[in-house]
């Protein structure tokens, strides 16, 4: 989840070219069915990718020095690799709450959570719900540990454990197809491009902003949306990206994976552009 302001941005842009510090994320796959009826229609994948919609608050840090404090709300969609249309036979949506704080010394993701949806009905987007983006079947949830940004790309990555119990059975599988609902150790990582977007036609502002986010202010409070200046307080931000598991194997004490360069990381997420692109042409047209 990108938490980057245009003003902001600029300021360090100007004194501090800090390099991004990716998470850690799994590198092998797993097998995934989004119906949840069981490893025989699972598919193998190494990534999912999502696309969506965030809506974030930011205020000066009073606990970093020349930081900013964030805290962002939003809903992502899994889609095809083609970015073409959702993944599978159900909606697989994210509802995302996160926090941390960006400063000319570093970046951090410092608390939140991850939900994964299954839903019958395609209604992202929509009004059901919150965004049609929880009002599904929850099959997992993560808490949000640790995470970077770099201001200079509008990329993050962030690293997230399971939280026990949360994972309902029939959906994730390792790579020998064993379901995973009840292991231990299992973590996330979510690495996201994100663009300051235009929120006009869409539902971003009732649902993410004013419902998900508690928002109070201009489209919420019966004035019309506009960002605020420079989008230094508040904006909206169109998201692309990609997620891994990390699934330790069963017996084997959980190890921290692979970690990816920032070149490695960048090359995923630009790969990427095609969705987002899709997903601007599918949000204004609904």
């Amino acid at each position: 989840m990108s938490v980057v302001s245009r003003l902001f941005s600029a300021v360090v842009v100007a004194i501090c070219f800090m390099a991004m510090q990716p998470a850690a994320y799994a590198v092998s796959g797993w097998y995934f069915n989004p119906q949840g009826s069981g490893k025989e229609d699972a598919s193998f994948v190494s990534a999912l990718n999502v696309g969506g919609f965030g809506f974030i608050q930011q205020t000066l840090s009073t606990s970093q020095f020349l930081a900013m404090d964030f805290k962002e709300h939003g809903a992502y969609q899994v889609v095809d690799a083609g970015g073409s249309g959702p993944f599978g036979a159900r909606d697989i949506t994210v509802s995302y709450d996160v926090g941390g704080y960006l400063g000319l010394f570093g970046s951090d993701f410092t608390h939140g959570t991850i939900d994964i949806y299954s839903d019958p009905a395609f209604d992202f987007g929509s009004t059901n719900g919150v965004f049609g983006a929880d009002n599904g079947t929850r099959i997992a949830r993560f808490d949000v540990l640790t995470g970077s940004i770099n201001p200079l790309t509008r990329q993050a990555l962030v690293q997230a454990d399971l939280v026990s119990g949360s994972m309902v059975s029939g959906y994730f599988f390792d790579s020998n197809r064993v379901d995973i609902s009840g292991r231990d150790g299992i973590s996330l990582s979510l690495g996201v491009q994100n663009s300051v977007f235009d929120p006009s036609g869409t539902n971003v502002i009732p649902e993410i902003a004013c419902e998900q986010a508690g928002f109070t202010g201009r489209g919420c409070n019966g004035r019309p949306y506009r960002p605020a200046f420079f989008d230094l307080a508040y904006s909206t931000v169109e998201d692309v990206g990609y997620v891994t598991l990390d699934i330790p194997t069963l017996g084997v004490p959980a190890v921290i994976s692979a970690v990816p360069e920032p070149t490695t990381a960048l090359m995923m997420l630009s790969g990427l552009a095609g969705i987002g692109a899709w997903r601007r042409l599918r949000a204004h047209s609904t």
